[in-house]
């Protein structure tokens, strides 16, 4: 059926008889909603990077620094949070393992102190001798070795003791204390409990009446070094009060000597001599000497009478012996 306003199938309103065509409007350009661009992301907080770093370097200043780092994220929105709490966590962790670190190190210094103590206790104990009993007798000079020294060659051994003693016709003196004076291993003048062991020789000449001689040495040996020089000093106590006086010797016989002690003297080498000179017909001398080192006492009389020829060598002659029983003495 034909559009009776189109009889060609034209729409008659668009119709130009001059056969123009009908310009169309032009199109409305599209339009596209601009690109919009992201919003710029928050800055990382720099307090909880650095948490993190110290934590590796100095736990208390990183756990110092996640603390501040958190709490400037919550006021600023800033990002970190999670590196913040990683600082912390590993900041904590590691100052948790140096306490326990020092609890342990602490520990095991005071276990350590207890275990050396028992050592230092030990060592504390007194020292086993120096010299032994056994070996007193090897201190002591041989009859070669006191002719050598005193220059007698007619000296020849006599008797020998093992332990201190006094014999029982010597008699009694006026003044105990000076027993340790006028002889030579008086048990008067001794600590015997203490005396470890004892051992003394004699070396006499008497084929001179007129220049008899006669040399006790004496070694005493105490269990320790500080016995020795105890028994030494209570020695020497007793010639400081005795010396320079007079002293009485009641014999069993009724007969009295009386001694006359000279001033002690120091001989050289820690050797302490004195002069004991009897009083009456017979003018015979004794030079004592004493002497101590390590665990040992010496303990000499060299006697003589004063008529006799090379009378003032006898005092060196006595510390000459003093000094070789003290070489043989180790230490």
């Amino acid at each position: 059926m034909t559009n009776l306003q189109d009889p060609y199938g034209q729409d008659p309103f668009s119709y130009d008889p001059l056969g123009r065509v009908p310009v169309e409007p032009p199109a409305e350009p599209e339009v596209f909603p601009e690109a919009l661009e992201p919003p710029p992301r928050p800055a990382v907080n720099t307090f909880a990077t650095l948490s993190l770093v110290y934590a590796f370097v100095f736990a208390p200043a990183g756990a110092i620094l996640g603390h501040l780092g958190l709490s400037q994220i919550r006021r600023t929105g800033q990002q970190g949070r999670e590196r913040a709490l990683l600082g912390l966590t590993l900041s904590y962790a590691f100052i948790a393992l140096a306490v326990v670190g020092l609890v342990v190190w602490a520990t095991f210094a005071a276990t350590s102190s207890n275990q050396t103590a028992t050592p230092t206790a030990a060592t504390t104990a007194p020292p086993s001798p120096t010299v032994s009993p056994n070996d007193l007798a090897q201190l002591l000079p041989g009859l070669a070795d006191v002719r050598n020294i005193t220059g007698d060659h007619n000296l020849a051994v006599g008797q020998t003791w093992d332990r201190v003693g006094r014999h029982e016709t010597e008699g009694s003196i006026d003044r105990a204390e000076c027993w340790g004076s006028i002889g030579a291993g008086t048990p008067d003048a001794y600590n015997v409990e203490a005396v470890f062991g004892y051992r003394a020789s004699e070396f006499s000449d008497t084929r001179d009446p007129q220049n008899p001689m006669q040399v006790i040495a004496g070694v005493a040996a105490f269990r320790d070094a500080p016995a020795a020089q105890t028994q030494l000093t209570n020695l020497l106590s007793g010639w400081r009060q005795c010396g320079g006086t007079d002293v009485k010797l009641a014999l069993p016989s009724g007969q009295i000597l009386t001694f006359s002690l000279s001033l002690p003297t120091d001989a050289g080498n820690g050797i302490t001599s004195m002069d004991v000179a009897t009083k009456g017909l017979v003018q015979r001398h004794s030079v004592r000497a004493i002497a101590a080192k390590a665990n040992v006492v010496i303990d000499l009389d060299l006697s003589y009478v004063a008529s006799g020829s090379s009378t003032t060598d006898r005092p060196k002659q006595a510390a000459g012996i003093a000094n070789f029983i003290l070489g043989k003495i180790p230490g």
